[in-house]
């Protein structure tokens, strides 16, 4: 029922794989003309919509309202162990660059976050 010859099919492979047929130059403009015309043209976005998605969105824009507030309120009232940055600007005093850490006082109070170390 199946008779083929492989070596003939082989044969008529190898002579196709010898001469590929050639696309001429005018089909593959007009074919290339085509896609282009047909291609989504995408709309051009108003600048502040471009920076809403470049900042992530409602979520990406309150982490970084979030993070500028911390910053600004770290900046204004530091906690104790900080030194007071907006303080020294306003009143135009900046301590010495060379200061002798051998008198401050290096001991941690962890007592406050709930961390004693003494045991009853």
């Amino acid at each position: 029922m199946n008779d083929f010859d492989d070596n003939a099919l082989e044969g008529l492979f190898a002579a196709a794989r010898a001469n590929p047929p050639q696309v001429s130059a005018d089909l593959q403009a007009r074919v290339l003309a085509d896609a282009q015309a047909h291609m989504p043209k995408a709309p051009r976005q108003p600048w502040h919509r471009a920076l809403w998605q470049l900042l992530g969105g409602a979520a990406g824009l309150s982490g970084l309202a979030t993070a500028a507030a911390v910053g600004v309120w770290i900046g204004v009232a530091p906690p104790e162990g900080l030194p007071d940055l907006a303080g020294q600007v306003v009143s135009n005093s900046w301590p010495d660059a060379t200061i002798d850490l051998g008198e401050t006082d290096t001991a941690a109070d962890w007592g406050g976050f709930g961390w004693d170390m003494e045991e009853s």
